[in-house]
């Protein structure tokens, strides 16, 4: 997702190229395989091969893209210069996360021909969790957590990280440590930006955002089975 001038190099050179103008980004997704292919335009209803599922992965992510900057660009214009500078903040960390998770996620196949679905398959998921998100803001309808106490949805976060740690090799927990930072980076700065609206809450914030990394982490070490 493309924002302004300031969030220029958050993206993956690999897989996600950031272009800017003056009001709005495109999130342009640059997948694994030789261009020639994209001119062949398969049928992305019925794909046969793996390339074709690796094509038409990019597509579907870059359809959710194209509606996360439809949304983000009318949530953003209907706040204050404050708060809209906490949306960039929040958005600018997202990105990040959803780079470095995507990238964590596609380790598991690194090199493989299922490399690219992977990668676009977890870009695609993370932005519209991130799209649901944004319509609650501009619904004014905050999502709301399932617990009360963030010390005990903390704490299960970390037994849920540490376990998952556990059971990778040395080169995916690097990864997952990336990941992981650059989310705790997000949860603070968007926490942050729903606490400034007429119903947010840190400590809600704070509490959904933690159940919810926690059940991606349960898929995560249930898939890298």
């Amino acid at each position: 997702m493309n924002l302004p001038k300031l969030l220029l190099g958050t993206s993956l050179s690999l897989a996600t190229f950031i272009g800017l103008s003056a009001t709005s980004a495109i999130a342009t997704n640059h997948t694994n395989f030789p261009e020639t292919y994209v001119t062949q335009q398969p049928n992305c209803k019925n794909p046969q091969t793996q390339t074709e599922l690796n094509i038409c992965s990019g597509v579907d992510y870059q359809q959710e893209d194209k509606q996360l900057n439809q949304v983000y660009n009318q949530v953003r214009d209907q706040l204050s210069a404050n708060r809209r500078q906490q949306l960039i903040v929040a958005q600018r960390a997202w990105i990040s996360f959803r780079d470095g998770n995507c990238k964590f996620a596609k380790s598991e196949v690194e090199g493989g021909t299922m490399a690219p679905l992977i990668f676009n398959n977890c870009l695609q998921d993370t932005t519209k969790k991130r799209i649901s998100e944004l319509n609650s803001y501009e619904q004014n309808q905050m999502p709301q957590p399932n617990g009360s106490n963030y010390q005990t949805v903390d704490r299960k976060l970390n037994q849920v990280y540490q376990n998952t740690m556990g059971t990778l090799p040395a080169s995916r927990q690097s990864q997952l440590k990336i990941a992981q930072r650059a989310w705790i980076v997000f949860r603070d700065a968007n926490s942050k930006f729903e606490s400034s609206l007429s119903n947010g809450s840190t400590q809600l914030s704070l509490i959904r955002m933690t159940e919810q990394r926690t059940k991606d982490l349960i898929n995560l070490s249930r898939e890298s089975r």
